[in-house]
């Protein structure tokens, strides 16, 4: 889930950055235009005077009172109270510019043209609020898109822990299963199975709750899984695997490959007169990874509902959240094989 986590990291960082920039720019902006129309400290006493409740006021707007409306569904709630900031910021401004005023009146600044009041302060107050609108929806704006994308985030991150769950009973109950159907049959079998179902489970329960494993790890977790599947088969199934991996200390997501292996072998044929097949092939190169994973399938195959099944399903889910536009999947099937090609962009 790092994808997710270092999406949100990234979203935080960047929504201070980006409003911390905007407030820094707005301040420079008009203190340059101050400057040029009074003196250095008029300008700058008056950019914080303005600046500071403005900043303050917007920051709780935009900060607290739209989060809770967005958790809350209570968006018309907030647009009232946009109203108000804006009028009470408006009159702050106009506060503001009427004390400067009186300041140069009473000699303690140079006169300006800037503090010069030439219209009503009803008028000077109107020409105010296009402004302090602007500002305002744009902060808000930008948070609500913030929250927007925090949410979403926290959704992906509900759902992957969904698929997760709904991976590990699967492979579970299979493994369970192949044991106990060897006991009944040899039960010195049945306890190689059991200490290699050990290993699974311990990696299943441990490093599957991590957020990456080094790709040497998952490896070795697939053919425990697959040594589990020849022990179970025997001499009904040919199983060949291909394993080149350039450097196994590149991280991947955790129980990613294994519905592929585990969909194989769920499907592949069995027929007395003829052997029926499973070969894997994983391929690491550089920041690709090719997974290729071929079954042949029973002559008389029953046709099912959602054929693919579940297992597949979720994979696909997992892959489209934790890989987005960095991962192709490929199936393809005739009447004698079941292929799956996999390339992931690590």
């Amino acid at each position: 889930m790092s994808y997710i986590c270092n999406m949100k990291n990234y979203l935080t960082k960047g929504y201070i950055s980006f409003v911390a920039l905007i407030w820094l720019m707005l301040a420079s902006l008009f203190l340059f235009q101050y400057m040029n129309q009074v003196s250095v400290i008029e300008a700058v006493l008056f950019c914080f005077s303005l600046f500071l409740p403005t900043c303050l006021i917007t920051s709780y707007l935009s900060n607290s009172l739209l989060p809770k409306a967005i958790r809350s569904k209570k968006m018309p709630r907030f647009i009232v109270q946009f109203i108000i900031v804006m009028l009470l910021t408006g009159i702050i401004h106009l506060a503001i510019f009427i004390t400067f005023e009186k300041l140069e009146k009473a000699g303690v600044f140079e006169p300006s043209e800037l503090m010069r009041t030439h219209y009503s302060i009803i008028i000077e107050y109107i020409m105010t609020l296009p402004a302090i609108f602007i500002i305002n929806l744009g902060f808000c704006g930008t948070r609500f898109y913030y929250e927007h994308s925090k949410l979403r985030q926290i959704h992906l991150k509900t759902q992957l822990q969904v698929l997760q769950q709904q991976i590990n009973p699967h492979f579970m109950f299979n493994v369970l299963n192949h044991i106990y159907i060897l006991m009944q049959k040899d039960v010195n079998r049945a306890s190689e199975l059991l200490v290699k179902y050990s290993e699974i489970l311990r990696y299943q329960l441990y490093n599957g709750k991590e957020e990456l494993v080094p790709l040497s790890q998952e490896i070795q977790f697939l053919k425990d899984v697959i040594e589990v599947e020849k022990t179970r088969w025997g001499k009904e199934l040919h199983v060949d695997c291909t394993w080149q991996i350039e450097n196994g200390d590149r991280d991947i997501q955790p129980l990613l490959l294994i519905t592929f292996i585990e969909n194989a072998f769920k499907h592949v044929s069995r027929s007395i007169s003829e052997t029926g097949f499973v070969n894997v092939m994983v391929e690491q190169k550089g920041d690709s990874l090719l997974m290729e994973v071929k079954n042949s399938k029973p002559v008389q195959q029953i046709k099912k509902k959602n054929a693919s099944g579940l297992g597949l399903i979720n994979a696909k889910e997992r892959l489209e959240i934790l890989y987005p536009d960095r991962y192709s999947l490929f199936i393809e099937e005739n009447e004698q094989v079941y292929i799956i090609r996999l390339n992931i962009t690590l």
